[in-house]
């Protein structure tokens, strides 16, 4: 950005807008927790001197942690300041003055890794996940079955498959015969949700398209930056706009996941006509057809819908979502109270702010309870693993899936059924 930091933080006029629309507000009631709070003690700090040159103020560090940059106050924002980016910045010095929390340093190098990589690491894991785990009977995922450290019996964990969408694609044939369009999964879809990718690539052959999907894709590099880690960050990108520049005749990058969306339209070195799109805009671009596609097949079960943050804040996307919900379920498809609020995953904010991110969560559960639906569609897998944990808390009877996962099942005629056998 042409503006320094110090110049984009007085922009901001402290009106307080953000105080309405902030989810760590909510909860808390203070001051430095909401995006005015913040911007404040930030400002105390000049962002563009080496770590080393000044103090950090008291309270700083909680204020930057205690931040899920959902984008709902940028999104309210009457002055347009890049709260965000104001706030990853701040989390880069401070990984710069104090060092990256162990953890994540680890997760964040498997990343990088080619041999030792999160993909080998679980695939092994789906091997041992038995001992420590079970599977949830009506929702989809796991819980533990022996005592963990820093995990309650009610976290929610994916269960790690033994194919993962990569052992999947590897088996399929080409079909020269259908248009391509990249496709770009996203480590959650690739590595936890394979089925997931192989709905988004059934339904794209329907139209017509053969989603291609370059074994060399990396993580988009969100959750590095979201954690101050602006070295990772710029690694993966670099190998990212390498794959693309490599398939540059592919004009159009579809993604099923709303962060990897977001992320990847914020690139900077994109070819010019390079277009990113999430799976609900692509599909609207091609709704003649998809409509002839569904014909007069509807949804049988009542579904309502989550905006992900960084769908409907990050890149604007609501109308889109919706009218695909409305296309599957016709009079089936009912709006929850507050769909545009945070479900408080927020990356990996949810694992180190769990009390918080559990009452966040809550908001959600109730509101999804009261629209008595029996499916919550949204389409982010972070939203949907965080859902699925609100659902087994609250007790409640919905589950939690992606449109495009529903609309898959809709093709095959498999709408109805209550049992959905996933890929193991």
């Amino acid at each position: 950005m042409t503006l320094t930091w110090q110049q984009e933080l007085k922009k901001c006029v402290k009106c307080g807008a953000c105080m309405a629309v902030c989810p760590i507000y909510r909860q808390t009631g203070r001051e430095e927790m909401v995006a005015r709070g913040k911007l404040n003690l930030i400002e105390r700090v000049d962002l563009e001197k080496p770590a080393h040159k000044k103090e950090i103020p008291a309270g700083w560090l909680e204020a930057i942690d205690s931040c899920l940059l959902c984008c709902s106050c940028e999104e309210n924002c009457s002055k347009g300041v890049k709260i965000t980016e104001i706030i990853a910045a701040a989390r880069n010095r401070q990984s710069a003055k104090q060092g990256l929390n162990p953890i994540k340093k680890s997760a964040f190098a498997l990343l990088l890794n080619r041999f030792f990589s999160m993909a080998r690491l679980l695939k092994a894991g789906s091997f041992m996940q038995w001992l420590l785990w079970r599977r949830l009977p009506r929702h989809s995922g796991l819980v533990r079955r022996l005592p963990l450290p820093g995990i309650d019996d009610k976290t929610v964990i994916p269960a790690l498959p033994r194919q993962q969408l990569d052992d999947y694609l590897r088996k399929r044939k080409a079909a020269p015969n259908l248009e391509p369009v990249l496709y770009f999964p996203g480590c959650a879809t690739r590595y936890l949700y394979p089925q997931m990718g192989l709905d988004l690539i059934y339904v794209l052959e329907q139209l017509g398209f053969y989603g291609v999907v370059p074994p060399e894709f990396n993580c988009c590099g969100l959750v590095t930056w979201g954690a101050g880690d602006s070295k990772s960050t710029m690694e993966l990108q670099q190998r990212n706009l390498a794959v693309i520049q490599k398939h540059a005749a592919i004009r159009q990058i579809v993604t099923g996941c709303a962060s990897c969306g977001h992320a990847l339209k914020e690139y900077d070195g994109l070819p010019a006509d390079c277009e990113i799109l999430d799976i609900s805009e692509f599909l609207f671009r091609h709704k003649e057809k998809l409509e002839k596609l569904v014909g007069s097949r509807k949804l049988n079960r009542k579904i309502t819908y989550h905006d992900p943050c960084h769908l409907r804040k990050g890149q604007k996307i609501t109308a889109q979502p919706r009218w695909l919900l409305q296309l599957i379920a016709g009079e089936n498809f009912v709006e929850m109270r507050h769909p545009e609020r945070c479900c408080g995953a927020g990356g990996t904010f949810g694992l180190s702010h769990k009390a918080l991110s559990r009452k966040i969560l809550a908001e959600k559960t109730r509101d999804t309870d009261a629209s008595g639906a029996e499916i919550v569609a949204s389409g982010c897998p972070g939203c949907l693993l965080q859902l699925t944990e609100g659902a087994l808390l609250a007790e409640s009877s919905w589950e939690a899936r992606h449109p495009v996962t529903v609309l898959a099942d809709l093709l095959k005629n498999d709408a109805g059924k209550e049992n959905r056998k996933e890929v193991e």
